[in-house]
């Protein structure tokens, strides 16, 4: 006779809370984005500069030969 195994729920990792320097980023480009929207830039145009931004930023960091490597 088979016996049916029961899966144990695995409870989920509370999420990660930001470090230092990940908090400045985030205040940094809230602050830009709201800056930018202030100055009249269309929203679209705001959302477009900060991912721009963001890309140019990840790849300039993948590239730093003093980048640490994973968490």
């Amino acid at each position: 006779m088979y016996t049916h195994r029961r899966l144990t729920c695995a409870t989920p990792k509370p999420a990660a809370r930001l470090d230092g320097k990940q908090t400045v980023i985030v205040i940094v480009v809230l602050v830009l984005g709201v800056a930018m929207a202030l100055t009249g830039m269309p929203v679209i145009v705001v959302a477009e500069v900060l991912t721009a931004c963001g890309l140019i930023g990840a790849h300039v960091a993948r590239r730093a030969p003093s980048a640490p490597v994973g968490p």
